[in-house]
């Protein structure tokens, strides 16, 4: 089932929502940006793997949360409910790959020097939006910090030489970062060319690379 008629149908929609974006045609992506999760959320629930079902349970609401962070941010004025929605979508994952973590032994190791790079990165980001963020300073801080906290229990719970799954988890969790990055940059700072677009490609790819790896995990 790794293979699915619904991701042939999530990818035909992503194409289809980045159309809209770039046809700046917004009304009609009020049908395919929130059909994004459900098909990935569908797609999930039928493949045949022998997941646990507590984690198929959090996964799911990962989605769940990220299909209402979709729904919000379709509206201007409910961005704050909406970076909410995937904090909880966000937090998800994290319990998600920490069960994998501590299930998959040897336990991972600390990898130091990737970690320090990311927080270097995340302070560096921090730093440079901070002149621009005003009162949305520390909610924006909190989703940046939990970011990277997924971005790391992603990192840490695969052994990636022998475990071809976490290449995929692993590209989803950083093209979810940057992709969160261009959300920021567009809105807090300067319009990017082509943003939207950027955005959606980055976000629709890591929300794919996240499921379609923990199941490819659970099937090996």
């Amino acid at each position: 089932m790794l293979k699915s008629k619904w991701l042939i149908i999530y990818f035909i929609t992503l194409l289809a929502d980045l159309i809209l974006i770039g046809l700046q045609m917004e009304p009609y992506r009020y049908a395919t940006k929130p059909l994004l999760m459900l098909i990935l959320a569908v797609y999930f629930l039928s493949a045949r793997t022998p997941m646990p079902q507590n984690r198929r349970l959090i996964m799911f609401a990962a989605l769940l949360f990220s299909f209402a962070g979709d729904v919000l941010l379709l509206f201007n004025n409910l961005f704050l409910p909406g970076l909410i929605a995937f904090l909880c979508a966000h937090i998800c994952y994290i319990v998600f790959f920490l069960k994998i973590r501590y299930t998959n032994p040897p336990v991972v190791l600390c990898r130091y020097p990737l970690i320090f790079l990311n927080a270097a990165l995340l302070i560096g980001f921090i730093m440079f939006m901070l002149p621009y963020l005003g009162s949305m300073l520390i909610p924006v801080m909190v989703y940046c910090t939990v970011i990277f906290i997924m971005v790391q229990s992603v990192l840490h719970c695969f052994h990636f030489r022998t475990q071809p799954a976490a290449w995929y988890c692993m590209t989803g969790a950083v093209l979810f970062m940057i992709s969160d990055s261009l959300i920021a940059v567009d809105k807090f700072y300067h319009p990017l060319p082509a943003g939207g677009i950027w955005v959606m490609l980055t976000y629709g790819l890591a929300q794919c690379g996240l499921v379609y790896g923990s199941i490819k995990y659970f099937s090996s």
